[in-house]
């Protein structure tokens, strides 16, 4: 079986940088906060096992603070598409899916991109690779595989898993993200969903086009 899901681009309202900005330095020094208070926790408690799942825990959260900082808007200026997507892969794999056994694989061209559109693109994929993982392997292990290829003007993202197709797949809150997402790019993601696994593509211009 193959269900085929395109989604047309609608219109969302932008969140101002400058918010994305404050929220997201706030959430770094909530984590900040969070890792001293375990810290603490550790040094202040003498069990051997109590202090173990202190430390865990501690972990679990820098892990998750990298992955947050991965994400952050980056300065001005150019980034390479393929190095920005990997340093994003990888936190982001050490934060939630090593530990459900699911594999990650990045497969990018280098692709020179202003750093706002990188940024833009890496939270597309980080939403279509976190998707994979919660409805295409359901929380089970398995592989996601991502690819990324400049085809003209526009940047390909693929994004796919061997996970099991559901019958009766509905869209999500997940999908509605990565859709406003694409959108604020100027872009468009397909979904693909086969016995053999999800594959979710994203296409957008390698440079934003000015409003008509």
């Amino acid at each position: 079986m193959t269900l085929q899901f395109h989604f047309t681009p609608t219109a969302h309202p932008k969140l101002p940088l400058h918010l994305v900005e404050e929220i997201g330095h706030r959430v770094t020094n909530e984590y900040a906060e969070a890792i001293a208070g375990l810290a603490l926790a550790i040094a202040a408690d003498g069990r051997s096992d109590v202090r173990r799942v202190l430390k865990q825990a501690a972990d679990r959260l820098r892990a998750h603070a990298e992955a947050h900082r991965a994400l952050l808007p980056p300065v001005e200026g150019q980034v390479n598409l393929a190095e920005y997507l990997g340093r994003v892969c990888v936190t982001f794999t050490r934060a939630t899916l090593a530990d459900c056994g699911v594999h990650l694989s990045v497969d990018s061209d280098d692709i020179w991109l202003s750093a706002d559109r990188a940024w833009r693109i890496g939270l597309t994929v980080a939403e279509l690779i976190r998707n994979a993982a919660r409805h295409g392997l359901r929380g089970r292990a398995g592989s996601i595989a991502v690819r990324v290829a400049q085809a003209g003007d526009d940047v390909i993202c693929a994004v796919g898993d061997d996970g099991r197709c559901d019958e009766n797949v509905a869209p999500g809150r997940g999908v509605s993200v990565a859709r406003a997402l694409a959108n604020d790019l100027g872009g468009s993601i397909e979904w693909w969903f086969t016995e053999r696994g999800c594959l979710a593509r994203l296409r957008a211009p390698a440079e934003a086009r000015a409003a008509c």
